[in-house]
């Protein structure tokens, strides 16, 4: 099957779901914290959201999950960072947009 989908079209979809990120939620030493997104890039393809957590954050970061406008989770990780004084921490969630051909509506 040909590629329906343009460029244009792919970056769109890209763009949207970085705008529709809110906030990043997420665990600090157990307890529940949330933090805004530092940096949201849609670029040809790809889609990126960055998490930057700074030197005020110290302690146990895990169960970082990107939540939408509509607050829904979009994406987690369950990955687990020890965050020290002094260091920043990037938590990033990148993505590459593609078309797939479905063969049928039944495997929908």
């Amino acid at each position: 099957m040909a590629k329906t989908l343009s460029d244009k079209g792919i970056q769109k979809i890209g763009q949207r779901f970085v705008d529709s990120i809110d906030h990043a939620a997420y665990t600090l030493n157990g307890q529940p914290q949330t933090i805004a997104p530092f940096r949201r890039i849609a670029d040809g393809s790809a889609a990126k959201v960055y998490i930057y957590f700074d030197d005020t954050v110290v302690g146990q970061v895990k169960d970082v999950k990107l939540i939408d406008s509509d607050g829904d989770v979009v994406a987690s990780t369950d990955r687990a960072f020890t965050k020290t004084t002094g260091k920043g921490l990037y938590v990033a969630f990148k993505y590459n947009i593609t078309e797939t051909e479905v063969e049928s509506v039944e495997s929908l």
